[in-house]
């Protein structure tokens, strides 16, 4: 199984919509996306606006529609910042200041971190790991620990690739539950920009047991191909 999962275009936040540069990723998007849809069985999309729109540029020409998945929105956990003195987002923290908590290193220790003690940090981090589970479960794979079981027929494994319009720290969060990974790592160290595509495949070499691997993190050939700059949005410099 394949899945390919694709951020939004360059975003005004305040209107959850895309930007002018954002309409213009989206379109170069969109002229991958007739390529490689022949391969695709399914599409889905996060609820917010700025993936919606994303969506529809691609997929309109095509006279297909995207299945809404509620859990994919952005990661909701809020959390107090040392260093802002407020509560924001959970995904954004200095790394002078998350660096210091060895849990955070931890696949099975960072939600434990005082740095994530609000509920709704482990709260966030499980709509979008259970609703995945879900999703996959609806194809065949069973989560089972830290591998998926499956009961495949003669006919072999699935061969389906699916498509997700959805955010930046969702997609690395569902690739933290996937590889084993303690989230807060993916969040702070790895970077897709708008329209960046991500895609993970499994691996099933054993009988009835699948292990899932990334083979593109953000990648945005689409935009170089077409002469579109490389947005930053969600790039942390200074």
């Amino acid at each position: 199984m394949k899945i390919i999962m694709i951020r939004h275009g360059d975003p005004d936040y305040v209107k959850d919509f895309l930007t002018e540069k954002g309409e213009r990723e989206a379109a170069c998007l969109a002229k991958w996306i007739k390529q490689f849809d022949p391969e695709v069985d399914a599409y889905y999309v996060s609820p917010l606006g700025r993936a919606k729109e994303t969506c529809r540029v691609c997929l309109e020409p095509l006279g297909k529609e995207a299945t809404v998945l509620p859990w994919i929105e952005e990661y909701t956990g809020r959390a107090f910042h040392p260093r802002k003195g407020y509560v924001r987002h959970a995904w954004d923290f200095y790394p002078g200041d998350w660096t210091k908590d060895e849990k955070l290193f931890s696949a099975d220790e960072w939600l434990d971190s005082p740095l994530y003690a609000d509920p709704s940090c482990k709260k966030g981090y499980l709509a979008i790991t259970e609703g995945f589970d879900g999703l996959l479960k609806e194809y065949g794979y069973e989560r089972d620990g830290h591998v998926f079981r499956t009961n495949w027929s003669e006919e072999g494994p699935c061969e389906k690739t699916i498509v997700i319009f959805c955010h930046m720290i969702a997609t690395l969060t569902v690739v933290a539950h996937l590889t084993g990974i303690a989230a807060p790592l993916l969040w702070h160290g790895f970077f897709s920009a708008p329209t960046g595509l991500t895609v993970i495949e499994t691996e099933e070499r054993d009988p009835g047991t699948a292990w899932f691997r990334v083979r593109a993190m953000g990648e945005v050939a689409h935009l170089l191909c077409e002469g579109e700059p490389i947005s930053d949005s969600g790039f942390k410099k200074k």
